[in-house]
């Protein structure tokens, strides 16, 4: 019996895809994220040695980085040896590993929809893959009404890098969609790369106008400045380089805009403040929540335009020092520097945590009192992370890749490919600010951005 690899593959994905979607949870202490990602790959290793093969199709640049990527990693890990913070959740050997896992992985899945895409077109594809969006952002509203109805949460049991996990419900704070995420922003860079495809079908068939208003309700209750800005700034980008370019004003961007806005001031109406503690209350029993500063009360304004626009120019307005996480990110590259073929993945990180370590400790009534001790910190910033674990060479080649795919995306004319770029820049700028690893949702705006320029020739 002849094997069908696309059903297989096509399934596994869709699988593995929804299973990285329920990122807050885990089965006996291992992530259901990293259950997902081993299932993947070893669904396409059994494929492999089944027969299954896969064209290039000018992966060989990509793929060389990889590799390189590995190398670099590999030969510092075993040239160095690192004590990992006292409160990280696996051991050096396991920490590494998962980081060259995920590059293969990046690989494995841009190679897979290629494969996909010989397969089916690009609609059968992507309404799979909104299929899992939707499933995933109906669950982070079952999540998030469960706080206001009164039913309970679903048990959300993955510890993150300080070995607990994050709390939804805190005194004051304003109830924001964590979803089946550990943290709201890492729901909304998720969902919004899905968006603009929604609008790319709703073309042919007008129920995905309508279903589009899941994943943007769970979008804005999440709160995602980062999320909000993305979106946004990529849409209106792609609408004036499509309009420049390729002389046609595609009107979807601006109704997909249009109905986020919408949606905005519609889920004003479902905010929530939890009450303050009983220590926050006076004599009279009047119980009143204080705000530190203007950016903490917008922060927690039950206005979402006013949580969302509203603290963006209050950010803006103060520049980059109150992006505090960019601004010590920036220090640290001066005063560090960087390497020409860097630390590699995961190993800056630890050195990278030290140093945060050092920088935020406060001596208080003659104690060291640390802002985050003993965990494993995060960049946030994707391209930090290449270029302190690959070094400039890895940077500008990494740079060069992705500026290549966005030329040749801009000048090619389809009808999908305002979404597309869309997508794609969107995930760019949201792993400048909230994420430090290649993304599925990168992976697979490369895998559509290679394939929609072939097919165009």
């Amino acid at each position: 019996m002849k094997i069908k690899y696309s059903n297989i593959l096509g399934l596994s994905l869709l699988i593995f895809i929804i299973l990285e979607g329920l990122d807050a949870f885990s089965i006996r202490n291992i992530p259901i994220y990293w259950i997902g990602v081993s299932f993947l790959i070893s669904v396409f290793g059994i494929l492999y040695f089944s027969g299954f093969r896969i064209s290039n199709l000018n992966l060989v640049n990509l793929r060389n980085w990889i590799i390189y990527g590995i190398l670099i990693t590999l030969v510092q890990s075993l040239f160095n040896d690192l004590v990992l913070p006292v409160y990280a959740s696996t051991s050096y050997f396991q920490y590494i590993s998962l980081r060259l896992l995920k590059l293969v992985l990046f690989l494995f899945i841009i190679y897979s929809f290629n494969y996909l895409f010989q397969k089916y077109s690009f609609e059968k594809i992507i309404s799979y893959l909104l299929i899992s969006c939707l499933i995933i952002s109906a669950l982070s509203l079952i999540s998030y009404f469960s706080y206001l109805i009164g039913y309970s949460d679903f048990p959300r049991n993955r510890s993150g890098s300080g070995g607990w996990t994050q709390p939804i419900e805190r005194a004051c704070s304003i109830l924001r969609n964590y979803g089946t995420f550990r943290e709201p922003s890492f729901l909304a860079i998720w969902t919004v790369p899905f968006l603009p495809y929604f609008f790319y079908l709703g073309k042919t068939n007008k129920k995905w106008y309508f279903l589009s208003l899941i994943p943007m309700l769970s979008i804005t209750l999440s709160r995602s400045l980062t999320g909000y800005t993305a979106l946004f700034v990529s849409a209106f980008l792609i609408f004036i380089v499509v309009f420049l370019v390729n002389k046609k004003i595609e009107l979807n961007l601006i109704i997909m805009l249009g109905l986020f806005l919408i949606t905005t001031f519609f889920s004003s109406s479902l905010s929530y403040q939890f009450p303050p503690e009983p220590k926050e209350c006076n004599i009279s029993g009047e119980c009143v929540c204080i705000a530190e500063d203007k950016l903490d009360e917008l922060k927690n304004s039950e206005n979402i335009p006013d949580a969302t626009f509203g603290r963006f120019s209050e950010i803006s307005s103060r520049g980059l020092d109150a992006f505090e996480n960019t601004a010590f990110l920036i220090d640290y590259i001066n005063n560090e520097g960087f390497s020409i073929f860097g630390d590699g993945f995961g190993h800056s990180n630890i050195v990278f945590s030290y140093a945060a370590d050092e920088a935020t400790k406060k001596e208080i009534d003659n104690q060291i009192i640390y802002r985050n001790p003993g965990q494993v910190v995060s960049f946030n910033n994707l391209y930090a992370n290449i270029l302190m674990s690959t070094g400039l060479i890895g940077l500008l080649w990494f740079l060069y890749i992705i500026i290549d795919l966005l030329r040749k995306l801009v000048f090619t004319n389809t009808k999908l490919q305002p979404f597309v770029l869309t997508s794609l820049v969107a995930t760019l700028f949201m792993l400048s600010y909230q994420a430090e690893e290649l993304s599925t949702h990168l992976a697979i705006a490369i895998a559509f951005s290679l394939n929609l320029s072939k097919n165009a020739k």
